[in-house]
């Protein structure tokens, strides 16, 4: 059964030992946990929950459906500043023209994007990211800030030009990540 372990405890910026410290193992048991070499009972999961503050049934990942990491909630300029608590991530259950899919939902319009709907991105491995070049992207900066804008690469530089006519334009970003936007879900 593959879990969700690692990704909360990379989340959370801790290691081995100190998940380990929290559960009462060692580093190498958490580790065969992470990795399914070691049969992860109900009783793991309860001690995982616990040290991680979720519920058991959040840390078995559903092989049957792919989950889309949801990052949160965009405002008007398009920008959620606050990307802690990742543990605290929801999921998306829903097939995505995307390698590496992530997501928003938005708050509020910005540019042609309506309010409520999500916007879901292909995440670009770091060596993909010219093919970013003039889309409407998600950037993750390392300041732990989430922009949405158009993707300008200028003598390597990134520079983020807001899809609002009020939003801020971003220069020299420093990004984690950058994913183009795939697809628009509108609710009604």
């Amino acid at each position: 059964m593959e879990t969700r372990i690692r990704e909360l405890r990379k989340a959370k910026g801790w290691t081995l030992r100190q998940v380990a410290d929290l559960v009462g193992t060692t580093a190498q048991t958490v580790q065969r946990l992470e990795t399914a070499n070691m049969t992860v009972s109900t009783d793991w999961l309860e001690r995982f929950a616990s040290a991680f503050s979720v519920r058991a049934v959040d840390l078995i990942r559903d092989q049957s459906v792919a989950g889309i990491p949801l990052y949160g909630h965009l405002g008007p300029d398009g920008i959620k500043h606050n990307v802690s608590g990742l543990d605290q991530v929801e999921y998306l259950s829903l097939t995505a023209p995307a390698q590496d899919p992530v997501a928003v939902r938005l708050s509020d319009a910005i540019g042609l994007y309506r309010a409520g709907s999500t916007l879901i991105g292909n995440r670009l491995a770091n060596t993909n990211q010219i093919e970013a070049q003039g889309r409407d992207a998600l950037v993750l900066s390392k300041e732990e800030a989430l922009f949405l804008g158009r993707v300008v690469l200028l003598d390597r530089r990134l520079i983020i030009v807001s899809v609002s006519d009020t939003g801020p334009v971003k220069f020299d970003v420093d990004a984690i990540w950058i994913a183009p936007i795939v697809m628009e879900i509108r609710y009604l």
